[in-house]
């Protein structure tokens, strides 16, 4: 597997290079990459998920959707009279405020309604979700699926036809822009990726999924053409005969070490005991996901890793694009930047003065959560130094981030953050050891994504896995290592 080097190498690599060019040339700027809006938020993302430390969700594979209506339409395009959409609304759903939107295919003999239908049990009470979709395949008089029956258009037509649905269902109902998503199911993993594939090539401005989700199949992307939003894929661990032969799970295994390779973001479940089918866990999984990515939050298992993801921040919820953007970079630890973002808000003559209210003074908002949450996880901080163990990643993270967003403020100077984070920078056993295991995780993420250097890369996720109940088995790299090799394919 051949592939580029890996997304966060990358960033850097265009770190260094715009800071030697801001050496030689004060004056000069380096061009903004197409799409290099989706491509930051793509690697904030991907920071959320990657590693992969395991399966998501649990065994009860439950999910509590919230109610809703179900619309048939017409797709009114030339060309797909033959095509009907479907729209899966939650029930109650405030035109003031935005919600997330899933698009979704259906596979082979399937049916497009029963599949949006499957699909919406990702909606929830605390983050609705629109899910919408196709049916592109002809069905029996009886209105049932059977493989092999004809598309109802031609290709092109069926993504023109999905488009127009798209486009309709963010213009009459309160689409959030910024958390659309797709994804298929069996053959329709191909009109997903595929679709993705081509807005990314054709207009990487205004691409317009956060993420791809494939259930039980592979995408139908190239390396030049593969959107860098991160991907989710579930497969069954009894999809080896599918139709009585197709060994879907060794396909979707293949499929995902691709995109690793290519250095893509890229999560994979296999669903015990699941064959060919989108099930509960898969719910959870993309349900999870969507709520990570904009939305409340994902709610911890109690199976979960305790203390392995950070706690959504106590931001009060907003209904205003631009407040809930900046608590999305807080949520990030990203503080710096929504204090940035918030003075080109103010900065830019485009946004009209009565669209900027919101955010006009939101700094003393986030500057309010700051001097609570850096006391809280200072306190965690410093219990695990006392114990002479590493506190979890995110708690040191976010400890940094807050202490170097407002160094000289009297809330921080003198209060023994920055005296924590030396310890930790310092010879601190637990501290040293974390940071060779972190190492051995980028370096072996980095060596995948090159040519020619996968064995290398297996070599040290087997080396890291090995370290996996050192500190008491606290550490995120050495089981996420060993879970990359429970899927890695030579």
């Amino acid at each position: 597997m051949t592939g580029r080097i890996h997304w966060w190498l990358a960033a850097a690599v265009l770190c260094l290079t715009s800071i030697a060019i801001a050496q030689d040339a004060p004056e000069a700027k380096p061009a903004a990459k197409p799409g290099q809006k989706v491509l930051d938020r793509a690697a904030r993302d991907a920071a959320r998920f990657i590693p992969q430390t395991g399966l998501g969700g649990d065994d009860t594979a439950k999910t509590e959707p919230n109610k809703t209506t179900f619309e048939t339409v017409k797709i009114e395009v030339e060309g797909c009279e033959k095509m009907e959409g479907y729209i899966c609304l939650p029930e109650g759903l405030d035109k003031a405020k935005q919600y997330a939107l899933m698009f979704t295919f259906h596979g082979n003999g399937d049916v497009g309604a029963g599949r949006v239908k499957n699909v919406a049990r990702i909606t929830s009470e605390r983050d609705p979700i629109i899910t919408i979709g196709v049916q592109y395949q002809a069905l029996t008089d009886d209105g049932k699926g059977k493989m092999g029956l004809p598309q109802l258009c031609s290709s092109g037509k069926i993504i023109e036809g999905s488009r127009w649905l798209l486009d309709k269902v963010k213009k009459d109902q309160p689409v959030d822009p910024d958390r659309v998503f797709v994804s298929g199911f069996s053959w329709g993993t191909s009109w997903a990726s595929g679709w993705a594939a081509k807005e990314w090539r054709d207009d990487p401005e205004n691409f317009p999924f956060r993420a791809v989700f494939l259930y039980s199949s592979g995408g139908a992307v190239t390396q030049e053409t593969c959107p860098p939003c991160p991907w989710f894929c579930t497969v069954g661990s009894e999809e080896t005969k599918v139709a009585g032969s197709v060994n879907v799970l060794a396909a979707v295994r293949h499929f995902c070490n691709v995109l690793a390779s290519w250095g893509k973001p890229v999560l994979y479940h296999e669903i015990p005991g699941m064959n060919h089918a989108v099930n509960g866990r898969c719910h959870q999984i993309t349900r999870d996901a969507i709520n990570e990515m904009g939305g409340p939050g994902m709610l911890p298992y109690p199976s979960g890793d305790e203390g392995a993801r950070a706690e959504p921040l106590p931001f009060e919820a907003s209904d205003d694009q631009y407040v809930q953007e900046l608590i999305e970079l807080c949520n990030s630890d990203d503080w710096r930047g929504a204090l940035d973002r918030i003075d080109a808000i103010d900065d830019d003559k485009s946004i009209p003065g009565k669209e900027k209210r919101a955010v006009k003074h939101f700094d003393k908002d986030i500057e309010k959560i700051a001097k609570k949450e850096v006391k809280r996880v200072d306190d965690l901080v410093a219990d695990a130094i006392k114990a002479e163990k590493m506190p979890a990643p995110w708690q040191v993270k976010r400890l940094r981030a807050i202490v170097d967003t407002w160094p000289e403020e009297t809330w921080i100077k003198g209060k023994g953050y920055v005296e924590h984070l030396a310890t930790l920078d310092g010879d601190f056993a637990p501290a040293n050891r974390e940071r060779e295991r972190e190492q051995q995780m980028r370096d072996a993420l980095a060596l995948e994504s090159q040519k020619d250097k996968r064995g290398d890369a297996k070599k040290l996720y087997e080396d890291l896995a090995r370290r996996k109940a050192e500190d008491g088995g606290a550490s995120i790299w050495p089981k996420a290592a060993e879970y990359r090799l429970k899927w890695w394919v030579d």
